[in-house]
């Protein structure tokens, strides 16, 4: 009863702080929890300490935001691909919203692919397609991939929160998207912990062409900066050479300025083809 009284409050200072103090106890206990959220979708997740198990039991929702932006944006018919889609928090509200388009989800977490695979069977998404690989800019190799068992949504390729790996195999986007037999793609939200570059430089085909598909996805300069052979802005240059114009979308309900590759700071970037 609390739990629904929260979902219908409206924003306020300290909501997520009060709440934590509420349910401290069950936070602290609960693991594999299946929650039932909005759209009456239902998630099992690891557990409600990450913030995206947090604010799914609280809110119903996370980052409803960008689900809304898609759900709004992506063509009749279209093709969205989830890059890092974690347990399905992104793809599955979308797909329930939007049954008309196909959605690629791709997790490279082999633990956390299993909540991903469970929950997008839970709610009969027929039209996500899941794949347990890491993109990255070469192909079949087996990488060792980070992800904490507590704070499930940081996985990376980086042992940044922990030193356990999982191994994965790797997948360019270009092979991908010759997997399935498409030659394009509309609609792209990306989140692989600094490893855009990699992943843009494995989809140069896709991603030349004149309808290249918009990409959403955030620059963190320490996440990039710990990533193989990268620096801090590296993806975005790399988009405005494949002649992208980068968009602050700090505030999905604005597109905000055009603005020339970052090398500091945090902040969710679109990007969008010039033609």
């Amino acid at each position: 009863m609390l739990k629904q009284i929260f979902r219908i409050l409206p924003s306020f200072k300290g909501r997520y702080r009060l709440a934590r103090f509420l349910f401290s106890n069950f936070i602290k206990n609960s693991k594999d929890i299946v929650v039932t959220a909005s759209q009456n979708i239902k998630y099992k997740l690891p557990n409600l300490k990450e913030n995206i198990g947090f604010e799914i039991f609280i809110d119903g929702a996370y980052e409803p935001e960008y689900v809304e932006y898609f759900f709004r944006h992506i063509p009749p018919n279209g093709f969205f691909l989830d890059l890092g889609a974690n347990i399905g928090s992104i793809c599955i509200p979308l797909a329930k919203k939007r049954p008309d388009i196909t959605i690629i989800a791709v997790e490279a977490s082999p633990r956390v692919f299993g909540y991903l695979k469970y929950n997008i069977e839970l709610n009969s998404c027929q039209n996500v397609l899941a794949e347990n690989l890491a993109l990255s800019s070469t192909d079949n190799e087996q990488l060792p991939f980070y992800s904490p068992e507590e704070k499930f949504g940081k996985g990376s390729l980086s042992a940044v929160f922990t030193e356990k790996a999982e191994y994965v195999n790797t997948i360019t986007l270009d092979t991908l998207l010759n997997k399935y037999k498409l030659n394009k793609m509309d609609y792209i939200k990306i989140d692989v912990e600094g490893y855009e570059r990699s992943v843009f430089e494995g989809g140069k085909k896709l991603l030349s062409g004149k309808s290249g598909p918009v990409i959403l996805f955030e620059f963190a300069d320490w996440a990039e900066n710990m990533a193989a052979n990268t620096k801090a802005g590296d993806a975005q240059r790399l988009l405005s050479h494949l002649g992208y114009k980068l968009y602050d979308f700090s505030n999905p309900g604005k597109l905000g300025m055009e603005m020339e590759p970052k090398s500091e700071g945090n902040l969710m970037i679109l990007a969008i083809k010039k033609d």
